[in-house]
């Protein structure tokens, strides 16, 4: 058995997860690729997005500067104040060239007819520009055109001043291309990275990689990731991504769009720096599924064993409960699902143990939950018992013998049978312990194994009260078919016995004994039909919830002392214990 089992475990778990590991290794593989790629695709937009906010607001403080001092121009005796301006324009990162200078006629005339400043300021007036841009409304970047003469990478801004006034000026400013680079250089690049600056025809403004110096447009070097990335540009795409080949690819660039001064930053990463971790993450899961398999297979063998012994020792243990013996108890100190196995065992070997109890001592006298609290505690299952004081009820049909006598047994058996199931029924709702029946008598006694007197007296009351009415169906129901009528006395009484378990290891019952339980049928022998009769000691625990209907004294038989009895007119409580549909 247990090495069929070890061989079903290597077939069975062995096999599938070999199956499971190599799918999962693919899929991770895959997963784990595209995983990556969105990864630098996210987080080179998010950085490409934050340099063009530093780029942008770089531009927009130069370009406040550039206003300001177009405005200190309007202003009386500004020359203080344009200085100031200036020189603080020309302290900021880039700013190579700032020149203020009256405007000749020509331009000024081309100026006012709405025509561009590039033929002005490109390479050939002298300043050595590389870029310049036309104006766009007050000021603003449009396309920068490209200067093949220009001997650096600088912009060129010029703003027209004063063109109302008589004395109209034109401040030139050149910025470096290259300090629009500093944002994307304090980027965490990968490893390898290069980084751009491009328009949206291709030209390269600025770069981070000193081989691209003699370059001037992307795709010039004839690459197809350059000349993709280029085509997804002129698509006026505001960000994209372009992956290279092979697995992972070799080159993986992207692209995002300065709105504000319609450039593009682009970065070029290596794939193979991109991808590292699951290069590694291939090998590595290589090694540990070889040896995951290995460890699996061991544990396999290992295990089986274990489980196959435990199921041995549980099938044995099982053949000894079938035979009865229930003293057989399973190892508990495992805390896996044997160990939680051979706990449920105990246990319900405890519980068959206490059923079978249950029925020798208790039988079918006592409420399966007043069984079950009297087995929580301990002394109540020892043979013997110990003096306790109790509340004794005792009930019987008047002259039933005689009428008895003239029906057949059948229907005697089957009026009885009625008579005790709906008695039954009440002492069980109140909890009420059947010590023994005597042909048409019940003996019953309350709170075995508490100590509140008081309460358990009220109890008894009450159930005999509701006895009564449940004896009044049972009245009408002999009526209908048509059956003598009985009534039914009870008498209650308060007083010391001895409970617990009476006979012997092979037949036992729970019972009281003592002269209380004599002095409690007679005091039944007293009440008349349909009454409850308690004694002077029930009387003196219960008097303010009961009311009393009669007193009297009398000498019961085999007593030597007279008693005073008390009938019982009603209870101080409406409160039913059964239900109204169970009567």
């Amino acid at each position: 058995m247990i090495f069929s089992l070890e061989r079903r475990f290597l077939i069975l778990l062995l096999l599938p997860v070999t199956v499971i590991l190599i799918v999962a290794g693919v899929a991770g593989f895959l997963y784990s690729r595209g995983f990556l790629l969105d990864q630098w695709t996210v987080s080179t937009r998010l950085k490409l997005e934050k340099a063009e906010h530093q780029i942008e607001m770089q531009v927009e403080e130069k370009l406040e500067l550039i206003r300001l001092i177009g405005k200190a121009e309007e202003i009386p005796d500004n020359d203080i104040v344009t200085t100031y301006l200036i020189q603080q324009l020309l302290r900021k990162d880039g700013v190579r060239f700032v020149d203020l200078e009256p405007v000749d006629a020509k331009v000024l005339e081309d100026a006012k007819e709405g025509k561009t400043l590039e033929n002005y300021y490109g390479g050939e007036n002298g300043h050595g520009t590389g870029y310049a841009t036309e104006m766009c409304g007050d000021i603003g970047f449009c396309a920068p055109i490209m200067d093949p003469n220009a001997p650096d990478r600088t912009l060129t801004v010029v703003k027209l001043i004063g063109l109302d006034t008589e004395f109209p000026k034109r401040l030139t400013v050149r910025i470096s291309f290259d300090s629009f680079l500093k944002p994307i250089k304090e980027m965490a690049l990968w490893e390898g990275s290069t980084a751009c600056l491009a328009t949206s025809t291709g030209q390269l403004l600025a770069h981070t990689d000193k081989s691209w110096s003699s370059r001037k447009k992307l795709g010039d070097n004839g690459n197809e990731i350059e000349k993709e990335l280029l085509e997804e540009i002129q698509n006026n795409k505001p960000f994209g991504t372009v992956f290279g080949k092979g697995h992972p690819p070799d080159v993986v660039a992207g692209f995002y769009r300065m709105p504000f001064i319609n450039w593009y930053m682009v970065l070029f990463s290596r794939g193979e720096v991109i991808m590292a971790p699951i290069i590694q993450f291939r090998f590595y899961y290589t090694l540990a599924g070889l040896l995951a398999l290995g460890v699996i297979l061991l544990l396999i063998r290992l295990t089986t064993r274990s489980v196959g012994r435990s199921v041995a020792e549980i099938s044995a243990a099982t053949t000894r409960v079938e035979k009865g013996d229930y003293t057989v108890k399973l190892p508990e100190e495992r805390s896996d699902e044997i160990g939680q196995l051979n706990r449920s065992f105990n246990h319900m070997i405890e519980g068959l143990r206490q059923r079978d109890l249950i029925e020798q001592t208790f039988g079918r006298y006592v409420d399966k939950s007043v069984a079950e609290e009297l087995m929580s505690k301990p002394e109540a299952l020892r043979l013997g018992g110990e003096k306790r004081t109790v509340t004794i009820m005792m009930s019987d049909l008047r002259n039933f013998t005689a009428i008895s006598e003239k029906l057949q047994p059948e229907e005697v058996i089957k009026m009885l049978n009625r008579y005790f199931a709906r008695m039954i029924a009440v002492i069980e709702c109140y909890r009420g312990i059947i010590v023994d029946f005597y042909g048409d008598s019940i003996l019953v006694f309350f709170n075995g194994m508490e100590s509140d007197i008081a309460l358990n007296a009220f109890g008894a009351v009450k159930c005999a009260f509701e006895m009564q009415q449940e004896h009044e169906g049972f009245v009408k129901e002999n009526v209908d078919r048509g059956l003598p009528v009985v009534a039914m006395g009870i008498g209650i009484h308060t007083g010391e016995v001895i409970v617990g378990n009476i006979g012997t290891k092979t037949r036992a019952k729970y019972g009281i004994v003592g002269s209380n339980v004599n002095l409690t049928d007679r005091i039944q022998d007293a009440a008349a039909g349909g009454k409850v009769v308690i004694s002077e000691k029930t009387y003196e625990v219960i008097a303010d919830k009961v009311k009393i209907s009669q007193q009297f004294t009398v000498c019961l038989k085999g007593v030597e002392e007279n008693h005073t009895l008390y009938e019982v007119g009603s209870v101080m409580s409406h409160w039913s214990c059964l239900p109204v549909s169970k009567r």
